[in-house]
């Protein structure tokens, strides 16, 4: 008989884990070993948990699925939820076997193993061996505890397995199972949008990055970043147009779309010739030149989103190991502009070794480079990270920290109010600095000092206008979520004024 898998989702946040009415995002990596399952002859369904269940609820939906098995993706800010539940799990069902994968299990397998109810945790890429685990325990009923990428609890102690080679021709990884997830109900799909992956893994180190990591558990480092060939990424692009005719737009959720300029240049080529939607994706500053971003401009890419992290050169290369010259990102910039490309630059704001005045060096390089939308996080030290190291080596990490909290480390150069302060006027900020470069020249200069000076006064009441701050940005978040429910089409008409898609 076929094994019937089932995956668990947890797809919220611990703010929203109360809200009933937000819509779920896809997931590729399920979706990916769902095919894969699938193609070995298995029954997969999905569990996609959009907010946090009370107990009854989620055992009624347990008996429902009725699985032989169950595998959990797991990150690491919704361990204090996911632990809820899967006691839930071992106590109503003690007999089904549960394994957890995904970027935490990865990085903290010990720690993901100690979380009652996790039998197993699989470490590393899982379409092919979670399908051969599968395909042993459908023999036999039981683990088998020499499978590899597997660690398992024992009532001897762990065992742990050693990580078996990634799979080096994505070609051969079937296509993600579309059939998976209630396609249509997606946050991205209502706004006739597919978010798609094309590659796997990353070349750079970044310090905050979990990619990193990942590439360590395996032998062959080197070749750990790779794409579909350009024809097999065409097809699979094909057949989530035919699965769903009203996608109008993709979002390449790939690290760094344009990694390898000649498979990205053949890429293109057919891109243009047989898909013919508009995209986002996410690219590099020092990945472009104008060449690359006229390319890319031809394509129909109408968006795209760029690490910014920090504005300080130093304290880029030092901490986050990405070497980037400031100037060469504000050119980059422009020629997006002139190719009517909207730049999003990411931000993260209260890293280790970070002060107030570091952060105003982000905030002005976002308003020299003039980008079309910011988007601010809040640092997490997640495990295995060499950030997380480089915290817990600083003094910064507190056992008292909950994951919920939305400043992860006691840094006393930057005191809480501050960093919530940087947050909240993060926006308001860039705008107040590109007035000041405007003016061009000596008189910009003076006009950015003195705001400096003003802003980095300590007598600047910083604490209090933060609290005033986020209530406000509150209410207005409330108001867009209710749009997005309630009135999906308005939603999306000013979206694409937004964006200038139509």
């Amino acid at each position: 008989m076929p094994v019937n898998f089932l995956f668990i989702y947890p797809d919220f946040l611990e703010q929203t884990k109360n809200v009933r009415t937000l819509a779920g995002n896809y997931n590729e990596g399920i979706a990916s070993i769902s095919a894969m399952l699938k193609s070995r002859g298995h029954k997969t369904s999905l569990y996609h948990m959009t907010y946090m269940p009370d107990k009854a609820e989620f055992e009624r939906k347990i008996r429902e699925f009725a699985p032989d098995i169950i595998g959990l993706t797991l990150r690491t800010t919704i361990v204090p939820c996911a632990t809820e539940f899967l006691g839930w799990l071992d106590d109503s069902f003690p007999d089904i076997p549960v394994f957890a994968g995904g970027y935490h299990p990865s990085l903290a397998p010990e720690e993901t193993l100690a979380i009652r109810g996790i039998d197993a945790v699989c470490i590393g890429e899982g379409e092919l061996v979670v399908a051969d685990f599968i395909d042993l325990f459908e023999k036999t009923g039981e683990f088998d505890l020499a499978a590899d990428s597997f660690w398992f609890n024992t009532p001897e102690g762990i065992v742990k397995n050693p990580v078996r080679q990634y799979e080096y021709d994505l070609d051969k990884i079937p296509f993600p199972d579309l059939d998976l997830f209630d396609y249509r109900s997606l946050k991205s799909n209502k706004i006739n949008t597919a978010e798609v992956i094309i590659s796997r893994g990353c070349l750079y180190a970044c310090t905050y990055c979990a990619n990193a990591e990942l590439r360590n558990n395996y032998a062959d480092k080197k070749n750990y970043a790779r794409f579909r060939s350009p024809e097999n990424a065409i097809e699979y692009l094909e057949r989530v147009i035919e699965r769903d005719p009203g996608i109008e737009y993709f979002n390449f959720n790939d690290a760094i779309l344009n990694m390898f300029p000649d498979w990205f240049y053949k890429f293109a080529a057919l891109y243009k010739e047989k898909i013919h939607r508009k995209f986002t994706c996410n690219l590099r500053f020092d990945h472009m030149d104008e060449h690359m971003v006229q390319t890319i401009a031809e394509m129909g890419c109408y968006l795209v989103t760029i690490g910014l992290e920090n504005g300080s050169e130093e304290f880029r290369k030092k901490y986050l190991l990405r070497s980037m010259e400031n100037e060469h990102i504000i050119k980059v910039a422009g020629w997006m502009k002139k190719n009517n490309i909207r730049v999003v630059t990411y931000n993260i704001l209260g890293l280790p070794h970070e002060t107030f005045a570091l952060s105003l060096e982000t905030i002005k390089l976002n308003a020299r480079l003039k980008a079309d939308q910011e988007v601010t996080s809040m640092f997490f030290p997640y495990p295995g990270t060499r950030l997380h190291e480089i915290s817990r080596e600083g003094g910064f990490l507190h056992p008292d920290i909950k994951s919920s909290d939305r400043i992860q480390l006691r840094q006393p150069q930057y005191p809480r109010g501050d960093l919530l302060y940087a947050n909240v006027y993060f926006h308001k900020l860039i705008a107040k600095y590109r007035k000041r470069y405007d003016l061009g020249g000596e008189r910009a200069e003076k006009a950015v000092a003195k705001l400096d000076k003003k802003l980095l006064s300590p007598r600047y009441p910083r604490n209090l206008l933060q609290k005033l701050g986020f209530l406000k940005k509150k209410i207005v978040l409330s108001a867009k979520r209710a749009a997005f429910r309630f009135l999906p089409g308005v939603y999306k008409a000013l979206r694409l004024k937004k964006y200038k898609l139509k």
